[in-house]
């Protein structure tokens, strides 16, 4: 590439489709939900998990592997090993995008961004807290052992890294982490099940919920004042996991268990509440094929919440809950209907 100081045209450059430019750069991008897939070139990946973004307003790649991305001037640095202005060179001759010499460049007046918010600096718990928890000694994986083969409990649980932890003079509540792409532990929930197979409530909670970060910094054992990140799907980490896969969105952590061992072909996660289907909290489903199978009682409210979010995945809203709840139980959700389908065995 010749070396004559140029200034480049980088609205028009960064505006070319990144899936041609990928195409161009000898890439096969495929169709992936509402994007295109290929190798990532920012780290040694064999099964493509690099989402090109092209739409109204959008254009950019992010991997849902390594957590890296950026603009089609970012792809095709990192992808030839270029210098910012050899990639612009190759972009402007590639697709006819003509440079300014330096002398014909007439600045333009800049207009400074609004300064940001500072972002909360978050506390993620050591992973080996968390992993010291791992067990299938909890409430809810001695019910899941009563309805399922005690060796698929056991491979749920290093699955999603489920815990147990003593607590309120009972030493067997359930540990559910919350690990996001980057495999940070954002928070630990817990709760306790009813585990009398005799009961109504068999494998249900109390409902009453915990969190261990909360309980560490006020036993010390975490830095005082620390600010733990709430916005992470249950699973997330296994999004990472499984690029490929179909993924299934579901409210509670229980009803995602029920699902991965009812259907392990898919990726089950879950938003911890009703209120937690968010933009922000779905970004890590961006370019995926999401099923969405709300509790009977949020399937009209979810499925107006996954339209105004279209953009970011293929979703479909299922109202299976609605058409398989008895009467009288508004709060049926998947978990309950496998969970009777396999009592019935």
């Amino acid at each position: 590439m010749n070396s004559t100081q140029e200034h480049f045209d980088l609205e028009r450059l960064k505006a070319i489709p990144i899936t041609e430019v990928a195409r161009h750069l000898g890439d096969t991008p495929h169709k992936k939900g509402v994007s295109h897939v290929t190798l990532c070139p920012w780290h040694d990946d064999h099964r493509p998990s690099l989402s090109l973004v092209v739409g109204t307003g959008r254009n950019y790649c992010h991997c849902f592997s390594c957590g890296r991305g950026g603009s089609v001037v970012d792809f095709v640095m990192q992808h030839e090993q270029w210098s910012f202005r050899e990639a612009c060179q190759w972009l402007s001759h590639e697709f006819g995008i003509v440079s300014t010499p330096v002398g014909s460049y007439v600045p333009q007046p800049v207009t400074k961004p609004k300064p940001k918010s500072a972002e909360p600096v978050y506390t993620y718990i050591p992973t080996e807290m968390a992993d010291r928890l791992v067990s299938t000694s909890s409430s809810l994986c001695s019910c899941l052992m009563r309805l399922y083969q005690p060796e698929a409990v056991e491979w749920l649980a290093a699955e999603y890294r489920l815990g147990c932890y003593p607590m309120n003079g009972l030493d067997d509540y359930t540990v559910f982490p919350n690990i996001d792409l980057q495999g940070r532990v954002c928070n630990l929930k817990v709760q306790h099940y009813d585990t009398d197979p005799h009961s109504a409530r068999f494998a249900h909670s109390d409902q009453t919920a915990y969190w261990l970060g909360s309980i560490w910094v006020r036993e010390g054992r975490l830095q005082p004042g620390a600010q733990f990140k709430s916005t992470c799907l249950f699973g997330e980490h296994l999004l990472a996991r499984y690029p490929d896969s179909v993924v299934v969105l579901v409210e509670s952590p229980k009803n995602a268990l029920f699902g991965t061992l009812a259907y392990p072909q898919l990726t089950w996660v879950a938003t911890g509440s009703k209120s937690m289907l968010k933009r922000d909290v779905m970004q890590p489903l961006r370019g995926r094929d999401v099923i969405v199978i709300p509790d009977c009682d949020a399937i009209d409210e979810w499925a107006a919440a996954v339209s105004s979010m279209a953009d970011l995945a293929n979703f479909t809203v299922s109202d299976f809950c609605r058409l398989e709840a008895p009467p009288g139980q508004p709060k049926f959700d998947i978990a309950d209907y496998l969970q009777q389908q396999q009592a019935l065995f």
